[in-house]
Parts: C-alpha cells; structure tokens; sequence
C-alpha cells in the first residue's frame, strides 16, 4: 500500500481542477447556444418518473413506442429508459456511443463517468475496471448485464467477479444504463463502484455489412440483420483478427448475438437472446522499467512468451412480460450460460522458481438462473406508490485448476489448485417510491442467501495427513441491505433542479475455495451514500455529486504475484460532475470529471492502484453534405478524450499521467460508407497497466526481491478503414 497521506489528497486534485473546470465551461457553452430540440435524449420528466419507477431491468428490449417506428437517424430512440431516481443515475444513447471510435464493448464503458478499463493482457481477457476510488480489478466491484444476462463471474480462478464482455458486438449496443454505487434494490453481487447494463438493439432495418482493415494485420467482418421495425429483434456476428502492435498480441475471435420477441394477445410479450464467442488470444506480459532503460528490453514486448490463452462463452436468455392486471406488470426470465477460460500468465519470471512462475488457470462454469420482476402502483395513506418487486436464484458450477508450467518447454511440474464447488444465491428485494408534492421517497431492502459447497482435491497434500482422497467442505450465510433515497424538485417544470440524497448496502460474495466446513459466508459489506442534484432539460442534462462509501473487512487482490492482501475497513469518497449537451442539430457533447480518493482506515494510507482523477469527452457531429458531387451524402465526425491522472502504487510510487485523443471521420452516400478511424491520434507513449513488486526474468541473474517497477504497454497510433453496405 502507499505510504502516502490522505491529508494530500487536496494537494494531489489541486492541478486537474482547471482541467475540469474548463471542460465544464466549454461544454456549458455549448449547450446555451441556440439550436432545434435534439431527437430522444435521456432526459426523463417528473411526470414520466411518477409513472414509472422502474428497476434498472425492468424493460426488455423488445419493449418500444411508436417513435422506434421513425426513419432510422444517427440519434437512436432510447426505448423504456428508466427515470433517474438518483443524482449519479445516468443513460448514455447510441449517438453518444456513436461519438468516438469503439473497437470493442469496453471501449463502451469508457463513456461511463469516472470509469477506466485497462486491457493490460491482450485482446481475450477481461480488462482491470477503475471506479469511484475502487479497483474493481475484472469485475468484483461492477456489476455488469448484458440485454438481462448476467456478466460476472463468482469466485473465478483468476479473479473474483471476472467480468469478460469480449463477446459482445458494440454496433448492437443501443444504450448503457448506469447507476454509480449501490442505491437501488434491484442492484446485486459486485454492485459496489455501480452497475451497468447494456441494452442490445439495431438502428437501421435491414441488413448491415462492414467490412474493416488496419494496421498490425486488424481484420474485423460484422454483419447485422434486422428484420423489421422493431430494434430489438436482430442477428448479429464478428469475425475478427490481427497481430497486434507488438509480440505475443495477436488474436482471433468469432461472436454471435441474436435477439428475438413477440406480442400476442392481452399483451403478453415474449423475448429470446442467444449467443455464442470463442476466441484464442496471446498475453504481452510486462516490462521492466530498468530494463527498457538500460535498453535490454523494448516497450511493445515483453521478455517472456507463451501467455495468453482461450475463451469460450454460450448463453440463451428467455424471458416472458405478462399481461397487465390493472397497474401491475410482471416480468419473468431464466437464463444459462456455459463459460471457459483457458489463461497463461507469468509477471514475475523465475523470481519464485528456477523453472519459472508460469501460471496456467482454467475455469470451466456452468450458470443457470431464474428472476422474477412485478411493477405495480398502490395507494398508501392516501397518496400513491410505485412498488417494485423482485425473486431470484441463480446456481454456479464450477471447476477450477491452476498448475505452473516450465518456460522452456511449457509442461507442467506442479499442481496448486484442482478444486470443484457449487455456489447458489437466492434472493428477494423490494423498494417503494413516494411522491409528496416537490418531495419524493424511496425506501426498498434486498435480502439475498448464499449456500456455497466445496471439493478441494489437493487439500491436506501433507503426506502425514493427505489420504488421497480430498476435502469436502460447505458454507451459509445471509446478507441483508437497505436501500433508500429522498428527492426534492426546486420548481415545478419538468427540467427543474432536483436534489438527491441516497443511501445504499452493496456486498460481494464471498471466494469459495477460501470458507471453511460450516462457515457463516463472509460477504464483503459496503455501506454508501450520495448528495447531489441534477437538471435534465431537452437540450441538456448536469449531474453533480458527493459520494463516500465504506467498506468492511476489505481486500485487493494483485493478481500480478498471485497475493491477497487484507487491508480491514477502507473509506472512499469523492465528487463527480457530467454533462450531456446537444445544442445544435446533430452535435452531441458528453463530458465527465470524477475525483476519488481511498485509504485504508486502521494505516491511513492510500489504497494502491485505483485512479484519483477521471476526466472524459465525448464530442460527435454529424449531418448533411450539399457540395456538389456530395449531395445527399452524410458527414460524421467525432472524437475521444481521456485524461487520467497519477495512480497510487505500492511503496509510494505514482504512476504516469494519461491522456489520450481518439477520432473518426465517415462518410454514407445511400447504401454505401466509408469509416477512418484512429485511435491514439497522438500517438502518446503511455503505460495501460503500472505495477511495483519484485521479479526476476533473466534466470542467470541474482535472485532479489526488491520491489521494481513494471508496466504494460498501451497501444500507439491505430488506424483502420471500414466500408460499411446498408441493404
């Protein structure tokens, strides 16, 4: 952890706060010059969020209004979004999705305020996720859903939580619905930092063909099929490959995602998602700083081969809305998804071993889970109410190794890890909404039961006490959370300034292999809350927010040395500020800044790793050409800002600034476009991952363990060309 006090925290935001400012003002700017009203943006009325108080999975897709029935636009219609019922509670459309280049589903997320995703090992694996002062290393702090299925992964070989959304198809994501910490009941396991769904959907009818070329060999095929007027029933697949900007990058995948409902009579609606994703993807490793320095080493390679590995993924989704019984609508899904991961990795060389520290993990996963949602309103004490109610359980199978493996010739010489467990939630939630004149009330409980057995068959591998036979072990436990909420409208019109103040209980479960026979399962409790206020207009939206959050009995996991340490309680808090502007036809603006800060409570001294400063813009614009031989044709502009500040290492170390510009220029005459992208426009020498710890990668050196620092290489300039056929 870094030595580093929290009294330094002002000293440490101080030279970002102008970076903030101006960004806030520029696009302030922006939104008070003239212009028509934009087409469907996220912004919901006080009427609309009386009527309907819905979960954060309360709409399928397949759920839309007339207005999805208008001629395709790059403005996509949001359908069934839900009304904000907190400060930080954000929808980001596809014409903000559209606003810079998307390469993947997670550059998707890179739109969310305050969050940063680190792909420091290759293009299969899932990326390290930073939010709201957590390192949610591969998910365990971010709840992720895709169209209703779940993302994370319970007590994954590789980390807890792991969230891989490398099977998704970015051009079928319509919408990101965010909600940053853990306010709302219909929120989960990992819902710590936040949640984000994706809604799926296609824009246009028809059929969709681009076909995409870049540097470092980058292949990518994607056809969509939509087959009528409803987004929401689609087909869609990628094919993709390259080799990457440096050794041991390359990469192969293939995605199918498809969607499909139906109405029948009295209003019962039905919905299908399936899909399918493999992939074979190499690992780069890390570098050591000293050797780049002293030239024994290159920034793009690392010193070690053979890490990467393979992913598989299989999912089906089904889900029924009932007719509506007077105010009441009910929703059921069940779902199953079979999931494999095959990682090779070595960040420490022959620090450990003379053979080498190569780790192979493997995690083979079977899911199945059923939910069931029921929307109502009732009259309390004479005013009304909208109650939300919600059932689940979902059943985890898994097996698990973890073997070392030779540098020289890849065989295994020894056993760590050969264990198999079930792990099965159940849960149960409620949350009521009051409206009192300008005054509305939120009060909702989640209840959620955790049964957990596990068969360890390398347990007790002591010869005095190890019969060859393994040790069987289960575990229980409860956790038990309250939701809550109050709002305040400071006038009557529906783009009035509304205050929040939000409280909310998030929890993880628990890492399997690590409870004992009889166990009470030790959830990791966080206990969070949040001052803000907002003011949704139809040009423009402003979020700002106060958030803190308290974790009980916490951990980090560095996943680069294979340790877990216990830190006891942390603290973080921070503020955070969005805008969503779109003041003139076709231009949209979304800009974000998000401080944090972290510390363990008992040291008061910083958590390593999680990011301070956050700041993101999304600038978009596109519309029609009337030059000559251009006429009728479409212009699309756009580009991507990151900025990232210092990160807390361990031994008091920070890491290097980022900032990174990304930018998209395409141009569609009728059925046929033309797409340039390039990422890292500037083509900055940047560090995606910074770690500090001690190694050893020349075999003949002297073994040490002083700390040293690494890092992995962030990707240089990347262009690519996509023709795009719309038929």
């Amino acid at each position: 952890m870094c030595r580093t006090p929290r009294q330094g925290a002002c000293a440490a935001v101080c030279p970002y706060v102008p970076v903030l400012l101006v960004a806030a003002l520029s696009s302030c700017v922006l939104a008070s010059a003239g212009g028509s009203a934009p087409s469907e943006s996220t912004a919901r009325t006080s009427a609309e969020a009386s009527a309907e108080a819905a979960p954060s999975q309360a709409h399928a897709p397949g759920q839309q209004d007339d207005r999805a029935k208008e001629p395709p636009s790059k403005s996509t219609v949001v359908r069934g979004a839900r009304p904000a019922q907190s400060a930080s509670e954000v929808t980001l459309g596809r014409d903000i999705l559209d606003a810079a280049p998307r390469r993947n589903a997670v550059d998707l997320l890179r739109a969310v305020p305050g969050l940063v995703a680190s792909q420091h090992s290759g293009e299969g694996k899932a990326q390290q996720l930073f939010l709201r002062g957590f390192d949610a290393l591969h998910g365990q702090d971010v709840e992720l859903d895709v169209g209703g299925l779940p993302v994370n992964e319970v007590s994954h070989i590789h980390a807890l939580g792991y969230a891989d959304l490398n099977f998704v198809i970015p051009e079928v994501v319509q919408a990101l619905e965010v909600t940053e910490g853990s306010y709302r009941a219909a929120q989960g396991d990992f819902a710590v930092a936040g949640t984000v769904r994706l809604d799926l959907g296609v824009a246009e009818p028809g059929v969709h063909l681009s076909g995409t070329l870049g540097q470092y060999g980058q292949r990518r095929l994607v056809a969509t099929v939509r087959p009528g007027d409803d987004a929401g029933t689609f087909a869609a697949v990628e094919l993709g490959e390259g080799s990457g900007f440096g050794a041991q990058r390359g990469y192969g995948r293939a995605s199918l995602l498809a969607q499909a409902h139906a109405t029948f009579g009295a209003g019962l609606t039905v919905r299908a998602l399936g899909g399918s994703y493999v992939t074979r993807f190499d690992s780069p490793g890390v570098v050591r700083e000293d050797d780049l320095r002293s030239g024994r080493g290159d920034f793009f390679s690392a010193a070690l081969g053979r890490q990467g590995g393979s992913v598989s993924r299989h999912q089906l989704l089904l889900g029924m809305d009932l007719p509506r019984t007077g105010s009441g609508r009910t929703k059921l899904e069940v779902f199953g998804i079979l999931s494999d991961l095959r990682l090779r990795n070595n960040f420490t060389g022959f620090r450990v071993d003379e053979r080498g520290d190569g780790l192979e993990q493997t995690n083979n996963a079977t899911t199945l889970g059923a939910r069931a949602e029921h929307r109502r309103s009732v009259t309390a004490f004479g005013r009304p109410v909208a109650l939300e109610l919600g059932l689940g359980a979902r059943r985890d199978s898994v097996e698990q190794t973890q073997r070392r493996y030779r540098e020289s010739d890849g065989t295994f010489f020894s056993d760590e890890i050969d264990a198999a467990f079930t792990q099965t939630d159940v849960w149960g939630w409620a949350e009521a909404r009051m409206p009192l004149g300008r005054w509305s009330f939120r009060l909702g409980g989640r209840a959620d039961a955790l049964g957990v057995e596990v068969f360890d068959a390398l347990a007790f591998r002591d010869p005095r006490y190890y019969d060859g036979q393994g040790y069987s072990r289960s575990a229980f436990g409860v956790h038990l959370g309250t939701k809550a909420g109050v709002e305040y409208a400071l006038g009557e019109d529906a783009d009035a300034w509304r205050l929040f103040a939000s409280y909310g209980d998030g929890f993880r479960s628990p890492q399997a292999r690590s409870l004992s026979e009889g166990e009470r399962a030790p959830f990791v409790s966080i206990r969070g809350a949040e001052l803000g206020s907002r003011k949704d207009g139809e040009r423009w939206a402003l979020q700002l927010s106060l958030f803190g959050s308290q974790v009980d009995n916490d951990f980090f996991f560095d996943h680069t040395v294979g340790t877990t340490v216990y830190t006891g309680q942390t603290l973080r808090s921070g503020v955070s500020a969005a805008l969503q502007a779109r003041p003139l036809p076709g231009l949209v603006t979304s800009v974000s800044a998000t401080f944090a800060h972290a510390y363990v409570r008992a040291s008061d001294t910083l958590l390593p790793y999680f990011a301070p400063f956050v700041a993101r813009a999304d600038v978009g614009w596109d519309g029609p050409l009337t030059w000559a031989w251009l006429g009728g044709s479409t212009l699309s502009l756009g580009t991507g800002l990151t900025f990232i500040g210092p990160r807390p290492l361990p031994f008091s170390e920070r890491s290097a600034t980022v900032f990174l510009a990304d930018a998209h220029v395409a141009l569609r005459r009728g059925e046929l476009g033309l797409r340039l992208e390039v990422s890292n426009l500037l083509d900055a020498r940047w560090r995606d991952g910074e770690f500090v710890y001690g190694s050893r990668f020349d075999p003949g050196a002297a073994a040490s363990l002083v700390p040293a620092r690494h890092f992995t290489a962030g990707s240089p300039r990347m262009a690519s060309l996509s023709l795009e056929v719309h038929l």
